[in-house]
């Protein structure tokens, strides 16, 4: 199939990722893929590294620049179905598809309401949960929406080096009997950060060698000092690292003792997956499509968003009991392998992508 990928994101991130993966899997499943970025992008020049072919566009639609070059470069490569990822690229996607006579699928990593949603004429979505809202808040056709699961290449994650635990702890300032919490993913208000700190006071009171690494980019930054002056009104700010972003997490991955996710309102995020595969015990929330991924008492420990009293009592239980840490880890290294692997969820892309293009052709 000769698909033409589109992605908006210029820096690294589970959205730009998650492309790249796909990306790449198509191509090695035979499939004449492009993929288009902005120019400079992070996507892109780690494409081409996997031999993916690329194009740069900067994505404007006015004035008809940027969309005549792209429908022109779809014609003469005979492109049968644009896949697209982000906003910018799916408002971009939607009109070249217009103007270049070809169906446009989108894929869905946000809650949003934008008109490109009823003008693609498929939407995958990331979760159960994102699905229903796109239906009910952008009046998506039932039909005309899919829902494939996030998912993670073990091959990004695998770390080589036995030795990388003990080594990233000494590099953190951090001692082999600190308990480890990595909070991995951006530090939004979304993501409920500033409720694991609330927690803090009533597990460092029991478990003084708990130490919290936030790791990410801060967004707004009047958020990240909200977090710091609250921490220093609870006296936890010693029990914080602020790492920023990171180019090794699987490496941090095997630093931490815990992955938590305190989130108000998420889809499924890579890094949960990345962190279930890594096999790290899991304390997240009810929110979005990760209950999908994660069943309490099973795959890890799930609790309601904005209770810092209830990420407290789960953390506590979590560090009392390091053999139902490793079972419930266990489980979710084993859900992630069956449900949530690069291959699998590919091969639903890929499967979709071909009956849209099909359809249109008729």
């Amino acid at each position: 199939m000769r698909i033409l990928e589109i992605v908006s994101g210029v820096t690294a991130c589970g959205a730009t990722v998650h492309t790249l993966q796909i990306a790449a899997e198509l191509h090695r499943r035979g499939n004449a893929i492009t993929l288009m970025g902005k120019p400079g992008a992070w996507v892109l020049k780690q494409a081409r590294a996997r031999g993916v072919p690329t194009l740069e566009s900067r994505m404007k639609r006015l004035p008809l620049r940027d969309l005549l070059g792209a429908a022109r470069f779809v014609r003469e490569q005979e492109i049968e179905v644009l896949l697209a990822h982000m906003s910018g690229a799916n408002n971009f996607a939607v009109w070249l598809s217009r103007l270049a006579k070809v169906p446009a699928v989108l894929r869905a990593h946000a809650h949003t309401i934008h008109f490109h949603w009823r003008m693609a004429h498929h939407i995958i979505a990331v979760s159960e949960q994102t699905r229903r809202y796109h239906i009910t808040h952008n009046l998506v056709p039932p039909s005309r929406i899919s829902t494939v699961h996030g998912f993670v290449d073990p091959a990004r994650l695998v770390v080589p080096d036995k030795g990388v635990r003990h080594a990233v702890r000494a590099e953190l300032g951090l001692s082999p009997s600190d308990f480890v919490v990595g909070v991995i993913g951006n530090i939004l208000p979304r993501k409920g950060q500033i409720y694991l700190v609330r927690a803090l006071p009533q597990v460092v009171a029991r478990y003084p060698q708990v130490h919290v690494l936030l790791v990410g980019v801060t967004h707004p930054l009047r958020y990240g000092e909200q977090i710091r002056r609250e921490a220093e009104r609870l006296g936890v700010s010693r029990h914080l690292l602020w790492l920023g972003e990171r180019k090794d997490v699987p490496r941090l991955l095997q630093a931490i003792d815990l992955y938590a996710l305190p989130t108000l309102n998420d889809m499924l995020p890579m890094a949960l997956l990345e962190a279930m595969w890594a096999q790290r015990p899991i304390l997240a929330t009810y929110a979005g499509g990760i209950p999908e991924a994660i069943t309490d008492g099973v795959e890890g420990w799930l609790v309601r968003p904005r209770d810092p009293d209830a990420l407290a009592r789960a953390m506590i239980e979590i560090i009392e009991n390091p053999d139902e840490r490793t079972r419930r880890a266990q489980n979710a290294h084993q859900r992630v392998l069956e449900s949530f692997s690069v291959q699998t969820q590919v091969a639903k892309i890929e499967a979709i992508l071909q009956q849209v293009a099909e359809q249109f052709r008729r």
